[in-house]
C-alpha cells in the first residue's frame, strides 16, 4: 500500500484553491519519496497505515533495481519493530517468476508468524 503507486502517491488530494502548477507542484514534492532525502514523511506515512487499517505485520517489497528503498529498509525495519512493535519482512525481488516459491514460502511462514 506504500510503495511507488499506492497511497503514497494517491492517497493524498491535490490542493485545488490557487495556482494549479504550484498546488501539482507541492502535491508531488510532498510524496514521501525514498529518492527524497532525508525522508522522515515515509515514517509517519508507515506509521498512519499501521494505525488506520489495524496492521499487524509489515511487508516491505523491494525492487532489486530500487536502492534508494534498499538503503531505506534500515530504517523502515527499525521503526517498524521498535516503534510501532509491529513484526517486519522485507521482501527483495527482481519481478519476474524465478523466485515466486522462495517468495510463497516467506510470506506463508510470515502470516503463520500472525495467526
Amino acid at each position: 500500500m506504500e510503495t511507488c503507486g499506492g497511497l503514497k502517491s494517491n492517497g493524498r488530494r491535490v490542493n485545488e484553491g490557487g495556482d494549479p502548477i504550484a498546488s501539482l507542484a507541492e502535491k508531488s514534492l510532498s510524496i514521501a519519496c525514498a529518492c527524497m532525502s532525508p525522508n522522515q514523511k515515509r515514517l509517519v506515512l508507515i506509521e498512519e497505515l499501521i494505525k488506520a487499517y489495524a496492521v499487524d505485520g509489515v511487508i516491505d517489497l523491494t525492487w532489486n533495481a530500487c536502492h534508494t528503498y534498499n538503503v531505506e529498509a534500515f530504517l523502515v525495519r527499525q521503526a517498524v519493530q521498535e516503534t510501532f512493535d509491529r513484526p517486519y519482512l522485507q521482501i527483495l525481488t527482481d519481478y519476474s517468476q524465478n523466485d515466486m516459491g522462495q517468495l510463497e514460502t516467506r510470506i506463508e511462514a510470515f502470516l503463520e508468524m500472525l495467526a
